[in-house]
Protein backbone atom coordinates (compact mmCIF):
# COMPACT_ATOMS: atom_id res chain seq x y z
CA UNK A 1 0.00 0.00 0.00
CA UNK A 2 2.86 2.45 0.83
CA UNK A 3 4.36 1.89 -2.75
CA UNK A 4 1.38 2.82 -4.33
CA UNK A 5 0.64 5.76 -2.46
CA UNK A 6 4.15 6.81 -3.33
CA UNK A 7 3.55 5.94 -7.38
CA UNK A 8 0.57 7.64 -7.44
CA UNK A 9 2.52 10.58 -5.48
CA UNK A 10 5.14 10.86 -7.95
CA UNK A 11 2.36 10.26 -10.89
CA UNK A 12 0.72 13.73 -9.64
CA UNK A 13 4.05 15.77 -8.52
CA UNK A 14 5.16 15.09 -12.53
CA UNK A 15 1.47 15.56 -14.31
CA UNK A 16 2.07 18.93 -11.68
CA UNK A 17 5.43 19.93 -13.26
CA UNK A 18 3.89 19.55 -16.87
CA UNK A 19 0.83 21.14 -16.03
CA UNK A 20 3.72 24.22 -14.91
CA UNK A 21 5.71 23.86 -18.07
CA UNK A 22 2.40 24.11 -20.23
CA UNK A 23 0.82 27.62 -18.47
CA UNK A 24 4.54 28.82 -19.22
CA UNK A 25 4.08 27.95 -22.69
CA UNK A 26 0.19 29.68 -22.82
CA UNK A 27 1.24 32.62 -20.94
CA UNK A 28 4.35 33.52 -23.14
CA UNK A 29 1.89 32.84 -26.02
CA UNK A 30 -0.45 35.42 -24.40
CA UNK A 31 -3.75 33.29 -23.08
CA UNK A 32 -3.35 34.63 -20.00
CA UNK A 33 -6.39 32.96 -18.51
CA UNK A 34 -5.24 29.21 -19.70
CA UNK A 35 -2.14 29.79 -18.29
CA UNK A 36 -3.90 30.56 -14.92
CA UNK A 37 -5.86 27.44 -15.52
CA UNK A 38 -3.37 25.30 -16.21
CA UNK A 39 -1.51 26.33 -12.68
CA UNK A 40 -4.09 25.73 -10.72
CA UNK A 41 -4.84 22.61 -12.14
CA UNK A 42 -0.91 22.08 -11.36
CA UNK A 43 -2.03 23.18 -7.56
CA UNK A 44 -4.75 21.15 -6.94
CA UNK A 45 -2.49 17.91 -8.28
CA UNK A 46 0.66 18.68 -6.09
CA UNK A 47 -0.04 21.75 -3.51
CA UNK A 48 4.17 21.22 -2.38
CA UNK A 49 5.51 21.33 -5.87
CA UNK A 50 8.18 24.50 -5.43
CA UNK A 51 7.23 27.60 -6.73
CA UNK A 52 3.65 26.79 -7.20
CA UNK A 53 1.70 28.99 -5.41
CA UNK A 54 4.16 32.20 -6.15
CA UNK A 55 2.67 30.87 -9.97
CA UNK A 56 -0.91 30.94 -8.90
CA UNK A 57 -0.43 34.47 -7.34
CA UNK A 58 1.06 35.72 -10.22
CA UNK A 59 -1.06 34.21 -13.03
CA UNK A 60 -4.06 35.84 -10.72
CA UNK A 61 -2.76 39.27 -10.75
CA UNK A 62 -2.29 38.97 -14.37
CA UNK A 63 -5.82 37.56 -15.16
CA UNK A 64 -7.39 40.38 -12.68
CA UNK A 65 -5.20 43.27 -14.45
CA UNK A 66 -8.24 44.06 -16.57
CA UNK A 67 -10.44 44.38 -13.75
CA UNK A 68 -8.71 47.96 -11.61
CA UNK A 69 -6.68 48.16 -8.79
CA UNK A 70 -9.30 46.24 -6.64
CA UNK A 71 -9.47 43.19 -8.53
CA UNK A 72 -5.63 42.99 -8.52
CA UNK A 73 -5.35 43.39 -4.87
CA UNK A 74 -7.84 41.28 -4.64
CA UNK A 75 -10.04 43.83 -2.71
CA UNK A 76 -13.73 43.02 -2.46
CA UNK A 77 -16.53 45.62 -3.53
CA UNK A 78 -19.50 46.32 -1.41
CA UNK A 79 -17.40 46.65 1.53
CA UNK A 80 -17.14 50.16 1.53
CA UNK A 81 -14.27 52.32 0.89
CA UNK A 82 -10.82 50.43 1.14
CA UNK A 83 -8.62 51.98 3.60
CA UNK A 84 -4.85 52.49 3.86
CA UNK A 85 -3.99 49.54 6.16
CA UNK A 86 -6.03 46.99 4.28
CA UNK A 87 -4.46 48.32 0.84
CA UNK A 88 -1.12 47.89 2.07
CA UNK A 89 -1.30 44.59 3.92
CA UNK A 90 -3.16 43.17 0.48
CA UNK A 91 0.34 44.63 -1.45
CA UNK A 92 2.54 42.86 1.42
CA UNK A 93 0.54 39.40 1.44
CA UNK A 94 0.75 39.21 -2.98
CA UNK A 95 3.97 40.86 -3.26
CA UNK A 96 5.90 38.97 -0.78
CA UNK A 97 4.31 35.74 -3.63
CA UNK A 98 5.15 37.19 -6.87
CA UNK A 99 8.49 39.08 -6.23
CA UNK A 100 11.01 37.75 -8.66
CA UNK A 101 13.24 36.77 -6.23
CA UNK A 102 10.61 34.22 -4.50
CA UNK A 103 9.13 33.41 -8.16
CA UNK A 104 12.23 32.97 -10.02
CA UNK A 105 10.98 29.76 -12.71
CA UNK A 106 7.48 31.96 -12.85
CA UNK A 107 8.19 34.35 -16.03
CA UNK A 108 5.23 36.30 -15.01
CA UNK A 109 6.29 37.21 -11.81
CA UNK A 110 7.76 40.51 -13.15
CA UNK A 111 5.04 41.58 -14.86
CA UNK A 112 3.10 40.64 -11.41
CA UNK A 113 4.82 42.71 -9.58
CA UNK A 114 4.59 45.57 -11.58
CA UNK A 115 0.99 45.56 -11.54
CA UNK A 116 0.75 45.00 -8.14
CA UNK A 117 2.97 48.48 -7.80
CA UNK A 118 0.69 50.32 -10.28
CA UNK A 119 -2.31 48.83 -8.64
CA UNK A 120 -1.58 49.72 -4.89
CA UNK A 121 -0.51 53.28 -5.97
CA UNK A 122 -3.93 54.28 -7.51
CA UNK A 123 -5.48 52.28 -4.21
CA UNK A 124 -3.30 54.81 -1.87
CA UNK A 125 -4.28 57.77 -3.88
CA UNK A 126 -7.95 57.27 -4.27
CA UNK A 127 -7.76 55.82 -0.67
CA UNK A 128 -6.41 59.24 0.51
CA UNK A 129 -8.49 61.64 -1.91
CA UNK A 130 -11.72 59.70 -0.45
CA UNK A 131 -12.68 58.75 -4.44
CA UNK A 132 -13.05 55.11 -4.69
CA UNK A 133 -13.77 54.96 -8.51
CA UNK A 134 -12.77 51.78 -9.28
CA UNK A 135 -15.04 49.24 -11.75
CA UNK A 136 -17.58 47.44 -10.01
CA UNK A 137 -18.11 43.78 -11.15
CA UNK A 138 -20.46 44.17 -13.85
CA UNK A 139 -23.84 41.86 -14.33
CA UNK A 140 -25.09 40.72 -17.45
CA UNK A 141 -26.60 43.63 -19.55
CA UNK A 142 -29.39 43.93 -22.10
CA UNK A 143 -27.97 43.51 -25.83
CA UNK A 144 -27.08 47.03 -27.11
CA UNK A 145 -29.09 48.86 -29.87
CA UNK A 146 -27.57 48.12 -33.18
CA UNK A 147 -25.83 51.52 -34.65
CA UNK A 148 -24.37 52.50 -37.71
CA UNK A 149 -21.10 50.87 -38.42
CA UNK A 150 -18.34 53.35 -37.46
CA UNK A 151 -14.75 52.69 -37.22
CA UNK A 152 -14.20 51.82 -33.40
CA UNK A 153 -11.78 54.10 -31.24
CA UNK A 154 -7.93 53.63 -31.19
CA UNK A 155 -7.62 52.11 -27.48
CA UNK A 156 -6.30 54.41 -24.85
CA UNK A 157 -2.31 53.46 -24.10
CA UNK A 158 -2.24 54.27 -20.21
CA UNK A 159 1.19 54.55 -18.50
CA UNK A 160 1.98 52.99 -15.51
CA UNK A 161 1.98 54.89 -12.42
CA UNK A 162 5.00 53.94 -11.27
CA UNK A 163 6.46 54.83 -14.37
CA UNK A 164 6.65 58.47 -14.03
CA UNK A 165 7.06 58.66 -10.14
CA UNK A 166 10.09 59.77 -9.47
CA UNK A 167 12.20 57.57 -7.15
CA UNK A 168 15.25 58.71 -5.48
CA UNK A 169 18.02 56.28 -4.60
CA UNK A 170 19.05 55.50 -0.44
CA UNK A 171 20.93 53.51 1.57
CA UNK A 172 18.30 51.19 3.15
CA UNK A 173 19.73 49.13 6.17
CA UNK A 174 18.39 45.72 7.38
CA UNK A 175 18.21 44.69 11.27
CA UNK A 176 17.47 41.22 10.54
CA UNK A 177 20.40 40.55 7.96
CA UNK A 178 22.32 43.50 9.22
CA UNK A 179 22.90 44.36 5.96
CA UNK A 180 23.21 48.27 3.93
CA UNK A 181 22.35 48.16 0.28
CA UNK A 182 21.02 50.80 -1.84
CA UNK A 183 17.61 51.00 -3.19
CA UNK A 184 15.17 53.31 -4.85
CA UNK A 185 12.88 54.57 -2.88
CA UNK A 186 9.21 56.46 -4.28
CA UNK A 187 5.97 57.21 -3.09
CA UNK A 188 4.78 53.49 -2.81
CA UNK A 189 7.90 52.28 -0.68
CA UNK A 190 7.51 55.60 1.60
CA UNK A 191 3.73 54.63 1.77
CA UNK A 192 3.70 50.79 2.15
CA UNK A 193 7.30 49.56 2.71
CA UNK A 194 9.35 47.25 0.51
CA UNK A 195 11.34 43.45 0.57
CA UNK A 196 14.59 43.67 2.24
CA UNK A 197 16.75 42.25 -0.99
CA UNK A 198 19.02 40.14 1.10
CA UNK A 199 16.61 38.58 3.02
CA UNK A 200 12.22 37.80 3.37
CA UNK A 201 11.98 40.81 6.03
CA UNK A 202 9.45 42.71 5.31
CA UNK A 203 10.85 46.53 5.48
CA UNK A 204 8.95 49.98 6.71
CA UNK A 205 9.69 53.39 7.24
CA UNK A 206 10.89 54.96 8.98
CA UNK A 207 13.81 53.72 7.76
CA UNK A 208 16.79 52.21 9.71
CA UNK A 209 20.41 53.47 9.90
CA UNK A 210 22.98 51.56 9.92
CA UNK A 211 24.72 51.71 13.49
CA UNK A 212 28.33 53.15 14.17
CA UNK A 213 31.13 50.68 14.33
CA UNK A 214 31.89 49.51 17.59
CA UNK A 215 35.54 50.60 18.47
CA UNK A 216 37.75 48.77 20.57
CA UNK A 217 36.40 48.57 23.93
CA UNK A 218 37.57 49.69 27.44
CA UNK A 219 38.50 47.69 30.65
CA UNK A 220 35.49 47.92 33.28
CA UNK A 221 34.31 46.60 36.33
CA UNK A 222 32.81 43.06 35.11
CA UNK A 223 33.84 42.85 31.56
CA UNK A 224 36.83 41.30 30.32
CA UNK A 225 38.90 42.74 27.46
CA UNK A 226 40.98 40.26 25.29
CA UNK A 227 42.45 39.65 21.56
CA UNK A 228 40.15 38.32 19.52
CA UNK A 229 40.77 34.53 19.27
CA UNK A 230 39.00 33.76 15.73
CA UNK A 231 40.82 34.06 12.38
CA UNK A 232 40.16 35.89 8.83
CA UNK A 233 38.34 33.62 6.76
CA UNK A 234 40.02 35.29 3.84
CA UNK A 235 43.51 34.77 4.41
CA UNK A 236 43.24 32.79 7.84
CA UNK A 237 45.58 35.76 9.86
CA UNK A 238 44.50 36.17 13.37
CA UNK A 239 42.79 39.29 14.19
CA UNK A 240 44.97 42.04 16.41
CA UNK A 241 42.01 43.64 17.20
CA UNK A 242 40.78 43.77 21.01
CA UNK A 243 37.54 42.63 22.11
CA UNK A 244 34.68 41.53 25.00
CA UNK A 245 32.11 39.76 24.54
CA UNK A 246 29.77 40.47 21.94
CA UNK A 247 29.24 41.37 18.13
CA UNK A 248 32.09 42.88 15.96
CA UNK A 249 32.83 43.92 12.63
CA UNK A 250 36.05 43.84 12.27
CA UNK A 251 38.71 44.30 9.20
CA UNK A 252 41.64 42.07 8.68
CA UNK A 253 45.06 44.10 8.33
CA UNK A 254 46.10 41.55 6.12
CA UNK A 255 43.57 41.32 3.34
CA UNK A 256 41.26 44.53 4.22
CA UNK A 257 38.28 42.12 4.28
CA UNK A 258 35.49 42.76 6.61
CA UNK A 259 33.59 40.74 8.55
CA UNK A 260 31.28 39.78 11.71
CA UNK A 261 32.89 38.23 14.67
CA UNK A 262 30.39 36.77 17.40
CA UNK A 263 32.75 36.63 20.15
CA UNK A 264 31.71 33.90 23.16
CA UNK A 265 34.83 34.10 24.95
CA UNK A 266 38.66 34.55 25.31
CA UNK A 267 38.86 31.35 23.37
CA UNK A 268 36.07 30.91 21.43
CA UNK A 269 34.36 32.95 18.47
CA UNK A 270 32.06 32.37 15.57
CA UNK A 271 33.50 34.16 11.91
CA UNK A 272 30.76 34.89 9.42
CA UNK A 273 31.83 37.02 6.36
CA UNK A 274 29.91 39.90 5.76
CA UNK A 275 27.72 39.97 2.47
CA UNK A 276 27.98 43.30 0.66
CA UNK A 277 25.43 45.03 -1.04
Amino acid sequence: MARHAEREQAEKREKAEKACRRAEELFIAGHVRSAHREVIRAKQLCSSLPGVANAVAAYEVHAAAGGGWRAILGIRHGGGAATHDAIKKEYRRLSLLVHPDKARTCSAAEGAFKLLRQACEEGLSKAASGRDTSPAPRRAAAPPVPRAATAPPPTPVMQPMYYNMPREPMLIYCPSCKNEYKAKIGRLEQQAGMKCARCPEWLSPPWQKKPPARKEPTAAPGRQVFQCPAKCPECEAEYKSKVSVGRWCLKCKECNKSSMVDVQGPDKATVTIRKRA
